[in-house]
């Protein structure tokens, strides 16, 4: 049984809105290429609010959700929500437009629970997408348009809902890949079906990790066998099953030594290791350094 605890001990939309001086009663934050250039926020974070943002340049840096790659080049739109583990791998200059949120922003709003329904928010979902250069126009003039109406607490609510629905359409059009995995490898036939089964295995990783960490448990619940899952993962992730596992699990362990004061015991506790020996052992295997040498790195 995985136990619970405080995970907030650092917030990256608390840290950035103190970072730029940006009132913390207000339930949103813009940021731009200029937000992250103090931060130095090099580690895996978890997110505690939702954020969709637009890059308008670059040639493709890193951005990874969970352990899955996304490149983030021009014409990218990014949707992330709360409780996924994220890290940059380089340094995000691009140009971009993002904005960070929380429910509250549409609390009075006729149906404020319209979030829970788009599945991009979600683990498993396309968390990045490659849009026309049309679909970036209408973007940008959105985000336009909310940068000169960010101090209306009446208005921003429903340019904030004007973004998401316009992003929902997109999502919707089949002709916007998603930018994780070997897209190049990807052939026409059966495409959407492979995709499918990578979704649903990053969905299962997210809930079941800490008591599952082998395999055959997800290839069981997809009802195909784990050779199988892990060609459809290859192909379409970039990366075989257990690789994919275990890299999530560092990615929350290294997300836990950083972002919180939990002690190692503790950690491991939360990522479902028998012991903290067991725990220290797995993590050194796969980065080559103790948990404890990292959280003081």
């Amino acid at each position: 049984m995985q136990k619970k605890f405080n995970l907030s001990s650092f917030n990256l939309y608390e840290f950035l809105k103190h970072q730029n001086f940006h009132g913390f009663n207000v339930p949103f934050f813009l940021a731009d290429r200029h937000t992250y250039k103090n931060a130095h926020v090099n580690f895996p974070f978890r997110t505690f609010t939702y954020g969709l943002g637009i890059t308008y340049t670059g040639e493709g840096d890193v951005f990874k959700i969970g352990s899955t790659d996304y490149t983030l080049a021009a014409g990218c739109l990014t949707t992330v929500g709360p409780g996924m583990v994220c890290q940059w791998t380089g340094n995000y200059t691009a140009e971009h437009d993002t904005v960070y949120f929380t429910e509250e922003l549409f609390e009075g709003m006729q149906n404020n629970s319209f979030l829970h329904s788009l599945p991009f928010f979600f683990h498993g979902g396309r968390h990045v997408i490659s849009l026309t250069g049309e679909e970036t126009k209408k973007m940008a003039s959105i985000f336009a348009l909310l940068k000169e109406l960010k101090d209306d607490k009446n208005a921003v609510p429903g340019i904030v809902h004007s973004l998401l629905m316009l992003a929902e359409s997109f999502h919707a059009n089949p002709d916007n890949q998603p930018q994780s995995g070997n897209a190049a490898n990807r052939g026409s036939n059966g495409r959407s079906n492979r995709e499918k089964i990578a979704q649903e295995f990053r969905k299962l990783v997210a809930e079941h990790f800490p008591q599952h960490k082998e395999v055959a448990f997800y290839a069981t619940a997809l009802h195909i066998t784990p050779k199988y899952l892990s060609e459809v993962l290859q192909a379409e992730l970039g990366k075989p099953a257990k690789a994919f596992i275990d890299e999530y699990v560092v990615m929350e362990a290294k997300s836990l030594l950083k972002q919180t004061t939990l002690s190692i015991q503790e950690i491991c506790y939360w990522l479902g290791f028998e012991d903290a020996s067991h725990f220290n052992k797995s993590f050194k295997k796969l980065t080559n350094t103790t948990p404890t040498e990292y959280r003081k790195g």
